[in-house]
């Protein structure tokens, strides 16, 4: 079954805690750990993983991760040496499944499409290597539907992945359903599946989250933008799900700017978003800014105002500098 994409990506940083808690480190340690990653507390977070084991595989993956989300130069020679040290984990290849997404992301288009290649290559790995695990099933056959090229416009193999996830797990049998239903363009059942998520799923970040993306994909703005400020609104979320809610959150602000929606609604989501942040790095200030640009747009110019200072006080780069500058001096006039 092994043998050898939408309007919006979502969240940068994805699940990368897929791994076991050694005996060594408490629950309560780990968890601290999974948050501080999740919530982009790279440098305090780092000082913790050195007075740990460093043979201790999750202390590579994590490792990794954060040099990953650092944009380290040597970020791909560390990935490639942790697949080597581990070629039969399949913990490690879905990690380097995301890890290598990630680092597309942070790409030039001329080098995106190889490191796609590798994310699948890596998802499709892990899946053969535990073939009973649904998250590794998930994103195998998400990738094994874009390697499957044009001519397969059925996806076979996707869908046999996502047929024997049905009777294993509803909730990731509908993860895996929404993206084959994407990559087959089946609106009319990826509209009605969407409504079943909706009515049955509400408090799951990672299934309202794609939901509103399925949306956002087949032109459904509007309802994108609504089913996001709905995910935004979850308030149990697990330290893992953080950046889909933090996207989702985002997603709801640049639709509405973008005139799909309603901006007030928006401006509920980016509240929430700015009440949770905890570092104020390149991402919040960007998170500042878009809160900047909706409050503009509803004539609130105080508040924009005090946003755009907020983040010129914070941004380094001359650029962002310049950008926000520009925007304050609008506001002015």
């Amino acid at each position: 079954m092994f043998n050898n994409t939408t309007k919006r990506v979502c969240c940068m940083i994805i699940t990368f805690f897929a791994i076991n808690v050694h005996a060594d480190i408490s629950q309560s340690q780990y968890e601290t750990l999974e948050t501080m990653f999740h919530t982009r507390q790279y440098e305090p977070l780092m000082h913790d993983l050195a007075k740990l084991d460093s043979s201790d595989v999750k202390v590579k993956i994590l490792t990794v991760a954060v040099a990953i989300a650092q944009d380290n130069d040597d970020k791909e020679k560390m990935l490639e040496a942790l697949v080597r040290r581990y070629p039969n984990n399949a913990k490690v290849h879905y990690n380097a499944g995301e890890l290598w997404y990630q680092i597309k992301e942070q790409s030039s288009l001329f080098n995106k499409l190889g490191f796609v290649d590798k994310s699948n290559q890596s998802y499709i790995t892990a899946a053969e290597l535990a073939p009973e695990n649904p998250k590794y099933l998930v994103a195998a056959s998400k990738a094994l539907a874009i390697e499957s090229g044009f001519w397969d416009s059925d996806k076979k193999q996707s869908k046999a992945i996502v047929d024997k996830l049905k009777p294993v797990s509803e909730r990731y049998y509908y993860l895996a359903l929404m993206d084959y239903l994407q990559n087959t363009q089946n609106e009319p059942e990826a509209l009605s599946t969407i409504t079943t998520i909706g009515n049955q799923f509400s408090q799951d970040v990672t299934l309202m989250h794609r939901a509103a993306n399925l949306l956002w994909t087949f032109s459904e703005e509007e309802q994108a933008q609504k089913l996001f400020v709905d995910t935004c609104k979850i308030a149990k979320r697990t330290a893992d799900q953080l950046p889909l809610w933090r996207d989702a959150c985002i997603s709801s602000a640049y639709l509405a700017l973008q005139g799909h929606g309603k901006k007030q609604l928006a401006l509920e989501a980016l509240n929430l978003l700015l009440e949770k942040e905890q570092v104020q790095d390149a991402q919040h200030i960007e998170y500042l800014m878009v809160y900047a640009q909706v409050n503009k747009e509803i004539e609130n110019k105080t508040t924009a105002k005090k946003a755009y200072q907020q983040a010129l006080a914070l941004a380094e780069d001359r650029s962002t500098q310049k950008d926000i500058r520009r925007a304050l001096k609008k506001l002015s006039k």
